[in-house]
């Protein structure tokens, strides 16, 4: 009996130990899945930064050019700025000498109208005008002749009777063939009666 009891307390302490075994194996188990997507996180978390990085130095760099550009375009601007100050002072400058000689002519001709018209006091003015003659405005009208109309070129009868002959061939009606030959219908209609039964 007591070897008995001692083969039951030994396959107990094994059923234990293999249900602790499993357990540590199971619990391993899911330590390393755990620690495997803890890693990938990780290193998507180290991906993400390392993007955030590359975009920082873009931004960056887009940033440096752009202050550059804006600096010279504002140096641009401020030597434009310079240039039209430069040349308004010029034009004022020139304006301001412009009306000073404008004022220092004026001044002259004025004392020269002055003289003119002191000196000229004493002299006579000549009141005897000697009258205009009248000019004879004659206009001479032009006669414009007429020209004599010239006669109009007519054909030969024969001329005039191969043409009508012609057209007939061709399938024409006699109206059509008076019309191009300027010529009555029933002129048309005896020629081409007459030279139809000579043929015949």
């Amino acid at each position: 009996m007591q070897e008995m009891e001692y083969l039951i307390i030994i396959l107990s302490l094994l059923v234990v130990s293999i249900i602790i075994a499993v357990f540590v194996v199971i619990w391993r188990d899911r330590r390393d899945l755990k620690l495997k997507q803890i890693t990938e996180e990780l290193e998507r978390i180290d991906e993400l930064y390392t993007e955030i990085q590359r975009y920082r130095k873009e931004m960056e760099n887009m940033l440096d050019t752009a202050k550059k550009q804006t600096d010279s375009a504002v140096s641009r601007i401020d030597n434009q700025v310079k240039l039209v100050r430069d040349s308004v002072a010029k034009l004022e400058h020139n304006s301001h000498a412009n009306n000073s000689n404008n004022r220092d002519v004026k001044d002259s001709s004025r004392g020269k109208d002055r003289q003119q018209k002191n000196s000229g006091r004493g002299r006579s003015r000549n009141t005897n005008r000697r009258p205009q003659a009248p000019q004879n405005n004659s206009n001479h009208k032009t006669e414009q002749r007429e020209q004599p109309e010239q006669p109009e070129q007519r054909i030969d009868d024969g001329e005039k009777y191969s043409k009508m002959m012609k057209l007939a061939e061709q399938g024409l009606s006699n109206e059509e063939i008076a019309k191009k030959l300027n010529l009555g219908c029933k002129e048309v209609e005896l020629v081409t009666q007459i030279k139809r039964k000579n043929i015949s």
